[in-house]
């Protein structure tokens, strides 16, 4: 019986580590909004995960799950997930789900504030969590979503890392359910940005080099404008200079003129 019961644990973590090679873990909040998690609305799951973070979990120095309430007494509606359908690795530890907003009353209003109470994307998504209660800590973080009324989506369906959980604990509800940009906006505002900084740097370049120009003799060493200086000065002799020969030889020519006419 001993050796059937092992035999049975080795298959299921085998199959186990199948199923854990199938489910992605989210590391950024990048990673989160490219699977369309809780959104758009009225889907709570977003509003679910951002709640569960702030208020059921609290990551230690060891970078451990340390759970702040418990699954176990049924709490925000809290209750065991069997994992029938093989939707999660094998785990020694019970699976817990919250989410579910037909039986739950106690989880935040911004939760549950666009429930319709039809059967709809209004209700369908979950998180589901193994919790050890001896530790009181969570092993593992799932997000999921209902394909139909019964099962979960396998492919839409995701491990939570404590880095993203403390990058959620990091922003405001506000911050966190912000819509991003689609990738046009982007491409747009990045080429705007960066015609706007090239033609920032083209006018400031030429204004470099125009006051370079204005205050070339002021940036010069101090032998050089000195020898301009003088340069200058005996330009403006040489000039003196060439405006007294030029008038004294007038002078002569009309002397000479005089003379010969009279």
């Amino acid at each position: 019986m001993h050796f059937c019961l092992s035999k049975i644990n080795t298959v299921l973590h085998f199959f186990s580590i199948i199923v854990m090679d199938t489910v992605r873990t989210l590391y950024k909040l990048s990673d989160l909004r490219q699977t369309r998690f809780g959104q758009p609305p009225p889907r709570h799951g977003l509003s679910l995960l951002w709640w569960f973070a702030h208020d059921c979990v609290q990551i230690d120095f060891n970078g451990r799950m340390i759970a702040e309430c418990n699954p176990k007494n049924g709490a925000f509606g809290f209750h065991r997930f069997h994992n029938r359908d093989g939707l999660l690795p094998y785990s020694d530890l019970l699976y817990y789900e919250v989410g579910n907003l037909n039986y739950t009353d106690s989880l935040p209003d911004y939760v549950t504030e666009n429930y319709t109470g039809y059967s709809d994307s209004s209700n369908k998504d979950r998180i589901i969590v193994s919790f050890d209660p001896r530790r009181r800590r969570f092993e593992n973080i799932y997000v999921t979503q209902h394909s139909d009324q019964v099962h979960f989506d396998q492919n839409h369906t995701y491990c939570i890392s404590t880095e993203l959980i403390k990058d959620i604990q990091d922003l405001s509800r506000e911050d966190f359910l912000r819509e991003p940009l689609n990738h046009s906006e982007h491409i747009s505002i990045d080429i705007y940005q960066s015609e706007q900084g090239e033609t920032c740097q083209n006018i400031s370049n030429e204004l470099i080099e125009d006051n370079q120009d204005s205050d070339h003799s002021v940036d010069m060493p101090q032998s050089e404008q000195h020898n301009q200086t003088h340069c200058s000065q005996r330009k403006k002799c040489c000039c003196v200079l060439l405006c007294c020969c030029v008038l004294v030889l007038l002078l002569i020519i009309a002397t000479a003129v005089y003379l010969l006419l009279f």
